[in-house]
């Protein structure tokens, strides 16, 4: 009995330690998003793949945080988006390694430098609008693609507006700074 407890000891110590390693790593660290999800070094793994071998992301609508739509030619934040910005400005606060890079996205109508514009006013207001709320600056930068990453490449008003939105590329960097 005592020979057969020596040669399991060792093996159970080995799970125990296995076990609490696991739910310490990294992928352990979860908060809650927006919606009351979890954002867990996955998630943000899974939503920097949009952009593949490049330096320009992939068009995509939503990901952890929800676009923002914008009306013709403004940069003024929609009423309608006040609480979900609360929100996601409750999680970023929430976590001191958690970023956000806000994108500002046009659609097609206007030139590339109007449209690049008004992607960065729409970018600044969204960032500004997060500050107000308590999250630190650091933790915010923003884009303007312009009209160069349409959601819809669509030449309908549908379209159009799926196009004129603000987009959220969260990102993680380690305690002390660095990515």
């Amino acid at each position: 009995m005592r020979a057969q407890l020596r040669s399991t000891f060792p093996l159970v110590l080995f799970g125990v330690f296995f076990l609490s390693a696991c739910s310490a790593s990294s992928g352990g660290q979860r908060e809650l998003d927006a919606n009351g999800r979890n954002i867990s070094d996955e998630d943000l793994a899974l939503d920097e793949q949009r952009f593949q071998d490049g330096n320009i992301p992939i068009a995509r609508a939503d990901g952890l945080f929800k676009d923002l739509l914008f009306a013709y030619n403004s940069s003024a934040v929609p009423v309608e988006y006040q609480a979900e910005l609360k929100e996601n400005a409750k999680v970023l606060m929430s976590d001191d390694t958690l970023r956000a890079e806000v994108e500002g996205h046009c659609d097609k109508r206007g030139t590339i430098e109007y449209n690049h514009a008004l992607g960065e006013e729409r970018a600044k207001a969204v960032a500004a609008l997060l500050v107000s709320y308590g999250v630190r600056p650091s933790q915010l930068t923003t884009i303007s693609y312009g009209e160069e990453i349409p959601v819809d490449p669509g030449d309908t008003e549908a379209a159009y507006s799926r196009n004129r939105r603000v987009h959220f590329a969260l990102f993680r960097v380690k305690p002390g700074g660095g990515q």
